[in-house]
């Protein structure tokens, strides 16, 4: 038996999330870094090829400043396109004679409440910053094979028979996270029975910084902008048609995918590969367990149709990092109960409401209920004209408002 590698905290899962994490607790800018080690059964490397993960991620102004204040460099910020305009239709008819339900433009004076950037980019900014920092451990191909907590301490096993100790486990091991599982923590959700198809599209004529929403009763079709004439799509629909989509030969997937674009960008082509991800909405019992805490999509997993779902991961990475450093300073054990207990009470409200707000609104979008559609159009078209109401909408899509973690605020705990 090897003895077992002891870090201040160990982290499972090496995605955007996790990788922030470990930035959080042991990154080279903090003043007091913590030993951290990550784990994952796959390698982050793999991700920065864009033929891995070919999806684009909308990053709020909040999440902005946690990357920068964590140290991403200057040349990550000039990838970021920034969303000066979104549009909400309800997918009805030619795109060119939808009327907008809903939209949100940024006048010259303001910055954007969000901005898109390919997730190729993310990881390896990411990646970069975890490279520099001396306390942060990366080791990959290590499945997660058990999870033994013991006095102080919790205890992980690995399938290669190495075995690690710590006070603190952080679960950010994704939808099917084995941390939580082994915790004894449940899940509450459903599937919302759709695929999402995601890829990289190019086009001939420019996006003018706008995202598009297209509610149908299939499912939400988004173009977010990217930087050039690119766009980043996330097209759901039932399984049996991203099914056959996806078994098309590329030449007759971009002959239905310009049929549903239009031809308001021009002629469209495909970058990269199609992906297709089952779509399901689902919320952790609970954030923590003894000497165990949940961030990202271990916590909480949500409908893409806000782009919500990575901004609430890195939320979470940065309250964590505050009740921890917190901790720490005061000379308090951070993996004990009253610390994981702060964590946990400042997430609770908002992942539950984010989650039930999104999908709330998949339920009222995407269906065929003709009163429905009547009178959510019509509420969308008074939303619209009324700009206090769209205002506080567009600050909390920048994620700037309530109690937020200093690493939101651009501030090192």
């Amino acid at each position: 038996m090897h003895e077992p590698i002891v870090s201040d905290v160990v982290i499972a899962g090496a995605g955007p999330n996790g990788l922030a994490m470990a930035l959080g607790m042991g990154g080279k800018s903090l003043r007091r870094p913590l030993s951290v080690t990550v784990l994952d059964a796959g390698d982050p490397r793999t991700r920065l090829n864009g033929n891995h993960d070919t999806r684009g991620s909308a990053l709020t102004r909040a999440t902005q400043q946690l990357l920068r204040v964590l140290g991403l460099s200057d040349s990550f910020f000039v990838e970021l396109q920034e969303m000066r305009d979104i549009k909400v239709t309800d997918g009805k008819g030619p795109l060119s004679e939808r009327p907008s339900l809903l939209s949100f433009t940024t006048d010259n004076k303001h910055r954007a409440a969000a901005a898109i950037v390919e997730n190729r980019h993310l990881n390896a900014a990411l990646l970069a910053v975890v490279d520099a920092s001396p306390q942060i451990t990366v080791l990959t191909g290590q499945k997660l094979a058990g999870v033994a907590i013991l006095p102080g301490r919790a205890h992980i096993t690995t399938d290669t028979g190495l075995s690690f100790s710590a006070p603190l486990l952080i679960g950010a091991d994704g939808r099917g996270s084995f941390v939580r599982s082994s915790a004894g923590l449940t899940v509450a959700g459903r599937s919302h029975h759709q695929v999402a198809l995601t890829f990289t599209m190019a086009h001939t004529l420019p996006h003018d910084a706008t995202a598009e929403e297209h509610f149908t009763a299939d499912g939400v079709f988004a173009l977010l902008p990217l930087l050039g004439t690119r766009s980043s799509v996330v097209w759901a629909m039932a399984a049996q048609r991203a099914g056959d989509l996806m078994a098309l030969p590329e030449a007759e997937f971009v002959k239905h995918l310009q049929d549903q674009v239009g031809d308001h960008l021009g002629k469209v082509a495909l970058e990269g590969t199609r992906q297709a991800y089952p779509l399901h909405t689902q919320l952790a019992s609970a954030l923590v367990a003894e000497r165990v805490a949940l961030i990202g999509d271990a916590a909480h997993l949500l409908h893409p149709l806000a782009g919500l779902g990575l901004n609430l991961g890195f939320k979470d990475v940065a309250a964590l990092a505050d009740c921890v450093h917190d901790a720490v300073g005061r000379g308090e054990d951070h993996g004990g109960a009253e610390v994981l207990a702060r964590y946990a009470q400042w997430r609770r409200f908002d992942t539950v409401s984010t989650t039930a707000l999104i999908d709330g609104m998949n339920l009222l979008f995407a269906n065929d209920n003709v009163a429905l559609k009547v009178l959510r159009d019509a509420g969308l078209w008074l939303f619209d004209r009324i700009p206090p109401i769209k205002n506080a909408l567009i600050g909390e899509a920048s994620g700037l408002t309530g109690n937020l973690p200093r690493l939101m605020r651009g501030i090192l705990p």
